[in-house]
């Protein structure tokens, strides 16, 4: 029982560690997307692709940062989802100028 009682805090410790460690993938994520949002718009307006499609190509995060040791189970769509809304927020800030 004792050894039951003792992984449990560190399953719980561990797991904040992931978090935090996606949290910073994200936060990189959404800096990425700010800094190459010229290019994405210029990409946008020579009707070259999708802004999002090219955001994700040129700011996806290696995937050796995507160890499930580290970051846990990544739910799927997160790193568009994080794009499109940075992307949405920029475009928004852009708009309002």
């Amino acid at each position: 029982m004792t050894l039951l009682l003792a992984i449990v805090p560190w399953s719980a410790s561990a797991q904040i560690g992931q978090h935090e460690k996606l949290d910073e993938i994200i936060a990189g994520l959404r800096a990425c997307v700010r800094t190459h949002a010229p290019e994405a718009q210029a990409t946008a307006a020579k009707g070259i692709g999708n802004t999002v499609d090219y955001l994700i190509k040129v700011c996806s995060p290696p995937i050796t940062d995507l160890d499930p040791a580290k970051v846990g189970a990544v739910p799927p769509g997160l790193f568009r989802v994080a794009i499109t809304e940075e992307w949405n927020t920029i475009a928004g800030e852009t708009r309002a100028r």
